[in-house]
């Protein structure tokens, strides 16, 4: 191979929307979204991400022990996004690998004791995304011990856990004064909707719709559509500006919940029409690029891959259940495309945020610069990869 272009030897997916040619000049590498000719063509994005997940080769969310011939990632939110991701992947590509993984994980910390409200400082994150994977895990693979795990979780986060004075689910630290932040929203509403569903429970749908509706209240900014991070972290009111990634979190726990609450069920239809109402916002604030940005409406801000990861996910997965209008396809094929070019041949992804507590000024937002490999990357990435599959099986637009 010349030293202008390196091409993959054989894609396993034939989608052209999931493909990546990689082209290496002497200033470094560009990643552009390949349309497939018949003898070229290039490895999936998604495949180039797990390998090196599978690999161990993400350093910074490795677990000290490893179980076999498997690397085994903290107990952490981040990799809770990961391992969902990866049973979507699985769920797409039939490919036992990811599968298998999600399994040996969860064995392991059930093994370890890890699924424990007071296992970290704070629940929420500690607990919320890695339940609700495991949940989904023990639901569609019938592993009770999972199943067991996921459910315990969601009722402790509809009766135990810390509550503002209006009975919103709060930081835990004194949680009288009333702190909540847009993550949140993520990591515990779809963990809690489909604990309903499973259960037939309407308490569990009930809550859920109260905390969208409290969240929005105090965190969306009714003129932009957009949300703040957090609420009386530094002072009383609103963090400042819109963080991508808080948004983000936010429009894949809406469309998460929605495909777990019954149609037809009183208060849906209110979630239904905010969902489709801030995709609106982010689909107004998407770069002409495709990507999007780490404050979302400041152009002078650099383009965030964890963000655009997921706003793919959930504009694909809106657009197919017929949600959002379909000319959004186009939106998320655009960000998937430019996606792509932050993801190298040896899967290091460029211009992730790294974790973010409610900042206090849009600057200090600014100033938390893009790192690569960072862990908060890695499942928002592979939830944009969902997307691109998704999209591939999607009707054109005539």
């Amino acid at each position: 191979m010349g030293r202008r272009f390196q091409y993959a030897r054989r894609c396993t997916a034939l989608a052209t929307s999931v493909c990546v040619l990689l082209t290496c000049a002497s200033s470094g590498c560009n990643y552009d979204v390949l349309h497939l000719v018949q003898d070229i063509s290039a490895k999936p994005i998604y495949q180039i991400v797990t390998d090196r997940y599978f690999a161990g080769d993400y350093p910074g969310t490795i677990n000290n022990t490893l179980d076999d011939d498997h690397v085994i990632y903290h107990f952490t939110y981040v990799n809770g996004v990961t391992l969902w991701a990866l049973l979507m992947l699985h769920e797409e590509t039939a490919n036992s690998e990811y599968l298998e993984a999600v399994r040996v994980a969860v064995a392991k910390y059930d093994r370890d004791g890890l699924y424990r409200p007071n296992g970290g400082d704070e629940p929420i994150d500690y607990l919320g995304s890695m339940a609700h994977a495991t949940l989904v895990f023990g639901e569609t693979h019938t592993d009770d011990t999972a199943r067991e795990h996921g459910l315990n979780a969601a009722a402790y986060f509809l009766s135990d856990c810390a509550r503002t004075p209006e009975d919103l689910i709060a930081y835990h630290s004194n949680p009288s004064r009333g702190r909540i932040w847009a993550d949140a929203l993520f990591m515990v509403m779809p963990l809690m909707a489909k604990a309903g569903r499973i259960q037939d429970d309407t308490r569990y749908f009930d809550d859920v719709l109260r905390q969208f509706a409290g969240f929005t209240a105090k965190l969306r900014d009714p003129t932009v559509g957009l949300y703040h991070q957090g609420w009386n972290w530094h002072g009383e009111g609103a963090s400042p500006g819109y963080w991508g990634r808080a948004n983000g979190w936010v429009l894949v726990a809406m469309t998460e919940t929605l495909g777990a609450i019954p149609d037809d069920y009183e208060g849906r239809d209110e979630l239904l029409a905010l969902y489709q109402d801030f995709a609106a916002a982010v689909v107004h604030n998407q770069a002409s690029d495709g990507m999007w940005h780490q404050l979302l409406n400041r152009p002078d801000s650099y383009k965030e891959t964890s963000c655009t990861g997921m706003f793919v996910y959930a504009l694909a997965r809106g657009v197919e259940r017929e949600w959002l209008p379909r000319a959004y396809a186009d939106n998320a094929r655009q960000g998937f495309a430019a996606l792509s070019r932050y993801v190298s041949w040896d899967g290091d992804i460029r211009n992730i945020c790294p974790g973010t507590p409610t900042q206090a000024s849009e600057k200090d937002y600014l100033n938390r610069g893009p790192r690569t490999n960072d862990s908060h990357g890695i499942g928002p990435v592979l939830l944009g990869t969902v997307g691109g599959l998704i999209l591939d099986r999607l009707p054109s637009i005539d």
